[in-house]
């Protein structure tokens, strides 16, 4: 498995944690662990975890960037794949210090090409590119 087939694997979580609205609460850091490593092999599982547990438990201040970062949408309007993309995009970049907030972008305008639109990747790299603005030099905040 590849880092970029483990983000997609896990925003396919987010997403459907968030469709099933089980995505609040300590019961959604569980389910979500438990998916990850399901779903994930070698050592992406303790990071992809990890990861999922930091956004379930900051989904609040992380649904607060990007609505803050969002000119046109707030999040309870959102399409869930992209708003899936981005809550993996974000918190990636505030938890994980060793990929550039370039790559996670990239891989996220990647992701919404593939699972979304064209408009919603031009959407989610305006989005993402201010949130990397608010979310350098601060991480684990």
């Amino acid at each position: 498995m590849t880092r970029n087939e483990a983000r997609e694997t896990l925003m396919q979580i987010l997403y459907e944690l968030d469709i099933t609205k089980e995505l609040h609460g300590e019961a959604a850091v569980s389910r979500g662990e438990d998916l990850a490593s399901e779903r994930l092999s070698g050592n992406h599982i303790e990071r992809g975890r990890g990861l999922l547990r930091d956004i379930i438990t900051n989904l609040e201040d992380i649904d607060g960037v990007i609505n803050t970062c969002s000119t046109k949408w707030k999040t309870t309007r959102m399409p869930k794949v992209d708003l899936a993309i981005m809550r993996l995009a974000a918190g990636e970049m505030r938890f994980s210090e060793d990929v550039p907030h370039a790559v996670i972008i990239n891989e996220a305008i990647n992701m919404a090409k593939k699972y979304s639109t064209d408009h919603s990747a031009k959407f989610i790299h305006g989005v993402l590119g201010s949130i990397s603005k608010i979310y350098s030099g601060n991480r684990h905040e």
